[in-house]
């Protein structure tokens, strides 16, 4: 069946595999975490807002360098398009692996939700006659705005490179639970000073950012997962589920059981 797509979440566990499908392009966007992709004398590591793109042919295998921190991805596997060979210049078979980051990280947030789309729909839809140009639709959507972010990574507003390493670091692991002074202090900044070029880069307090990606985050595992509220809660950096609750409640405007229920997994 293609093309396919797939979603990946692992920490904790020093996970390493093979890859079985090198008929197709494959393309792994990391939620979270890390991932190392080794070829016979080469190793590519990958982070947080990259798609990492792998022609076919090249034969590979894949670990979690930190299992601490684990690597979180949806997975693509694809055709090369005609429209996509017309519109992007990625599509050579002699690359084996070319990484395009997303510094937006609003835009990561819509991205994932556009492969949690695809995802849904392959798992749902597998039986429909037009399965196939649907899903290549959402896959070429989905590419095409990654090279459009890649491409003008200015079209977002300009953050301090001390505060780019406190996001992708928070990005990394959002269950790690961490203060303004911690932050601060990651970044080499008084916690004035921070607290200042964090909101001139991002538009808001560190405290009211952490909170939207941690629930939008959240929104995401509850529709893309079947895992607990409290485990929910606990991925996302909430040491109370009860607190987590009341502010998802505040956010969405449902418990995280009730959105599940109308949004998500079963």
């Amino acid at each position: 069946m293609m093309p396919m797509t797939g979603y990946f979440n692992s920490r904790f566990e020093p996970r390493q595999w093979v890859e079985g499908n090198l008929a197709h392009w494959n393309g792994y966007y990391t939620l979270r975490g890390k991932g190392e992709v080794r070829f016979a004398n080469e190793a590519v590591q990958t982070g947080v807002g990259e798609l990492l793109l792998l022609a076919p042919a090249h034969r590979r295998s894949y670990r979690i360098p930190d299992p601490q921190v684990g690597w979180e991805f949806y997975w693509l596997h694809f055709r090369m398009t005609p429209r996509l060979g017309q519109r992007l210049d990625w599509f050579d078979p002699a690359r084996r692996w070319q990484a395009h980051g997303v510094a937006d990280v609003s835009l990561r947030v819509e991205l994932a939700s556009q492969l949690e789309a695809a995802h849904r729909f392959n798992l749902t839809e597998p039986d429909l006659p037009q399965r196939e140009p649907i899903v290549e639709a959402l896959l070429e959507a989905f590419l095409l705005r990654v090279a459009s972010a890649a491409a003008s990574p200015g079209g977002a507003s300009p953050v301090d490179p001390r505060i780019e390493r406190v996001l992708e670091r928070f990005h990394c692991d959002l269950a790690t639970v961490v203060n303004v002074d911690q932050l601060a202090e990651i970044a080499g900044l008084s916690r004035s000073q921070f607290c200042l070029l964090f909101r001139r880069g991002t538009g808001r307090s560190p405290q009211a950012y952490m909170e939207d990606r941690r629930l939008e985050m959240a929104a995401h595992y509850l529709r893309a997962t079947g895992q607990p509220v409290a485990e929910v809660a606990e991925m996302v950096g909430f040491a109370s589920p009860f607190y987590f609750t009341q502010r998802f409640h505040r956010r969405h405007g449902l418990s995280p059981t009730a959105y599940r229920r109308q949004h998500g997994h079963a």
